[in-house]
């Protein structure tokens, strides 16, 4: 998805999300791991009504009731065309959580993500972020797997990027450590002015994912198997997420509430 193109006209390449909605369809593990993606966005979420941004082919809607989807432009998969940078307000007034799913590191100015999520969301409500983590071991899973960069060194104040792809696109996967583990004070400091407050970061996602196959490469254990594993991911400590991690999921919080 590209969640930062601003030109006079956006496309949206939909034989992108065909082959996305072949991989979601014939992957069983796949259904699987993202189940527990939004199910613990879902714990983490307050009551009332909910956006999820960049939701590309739509997949949250089978784990959220009322779920309002997006992306840049409207497609068939989603509800609503909205940017990241000029979200609109829920049809009944602010909304209670934004959350979204590998959109950050795709985003070249995320205070202005930030800035234009708190204005429309109610106090107390909660913005929760799924990204990459640019761990030592998402380092170096990403890296050897994965096309788009992991660079969290980049990530520096002011915080505005350059595109990096050829297509005018940027992408930098560090973008979720250099935030919030690297620069955690001075950003924590620019979203107290959007009235958001760093609820909490945890890292998570080892080896189950990447078993999957992800939605590129064949599922390469029996889901049954995956789902041993998940169990045994849950007894992990955090000290170890941190280190070998190759997710984090951030929760912001609007104050007031």
């Amino acid at each position: 998805m590209n969640m930062t193109k601003e030109s006079t006209e956006v496309t949206y390449d939909l034989d992108l999300l065909a082959g996305s909605q072949m991989a979601w369809d014939r992957s069983e593990g796949l259904r699987f791991v993202y189940k527990g993606i939004y199910r613990g966005i879902r714990a983490r979420c307050t009551d009332g009504a909910t956006l999820e941004i960049g939701s590309g082919i739509g997949v949250g809607k089978a784990f959220f009731e009322n779920l309002v989807t997006s992306d840049i432009v409207k497609t068939p998969y989603v509800d609503r065309a909205i940017s990241a940078y000029e979200i609109e307000p829920d049809a009944g007034g602010a909304w209670a959580n934004i959350f979204a799913i590998d959109v950050l590191h795709h985003l070249t100015q995320p205070m202005r993500f930030f800035k234009s999520a708190a204005a429309v969301l109610k106090p107390g409500g909660r913005i929760i972020l799924v990204e990459p983590a640019a761990t030592f071991g998402g380092r170096l899973f990403y890296s050897l797997f994965h096309h788009e960069p992991i660079q969290p060194q980049l990530i520096v104040p002011s915080f505005k990027f350059d595109a990096n792809g050829a297509g005018g696109e940027f992408a930098n996967m560090g973008m979720g450590v250099g935030l919030f583990r690297d620069h955690r004070s001075i950003v924590a400091a620019r979203l107290a002015e959007f009235g958001l407050t760093v609820k909490s970061v945890r890292y998570r996602d080892f080896l189950v994912y990447p078993l999957t196959g992800g939605y590129s490469k064949p599922q390469l254990l029996a889901t049954s198997v995956l789902r041993v594993f998940t169990r045994i991911e849950a007894l992990i400590p955090q000290c170890f997420f941190r280190v070998l991690g190759l997710r984090m999921v951030i929760v912001l919080e609007k104050n007031g509430g």
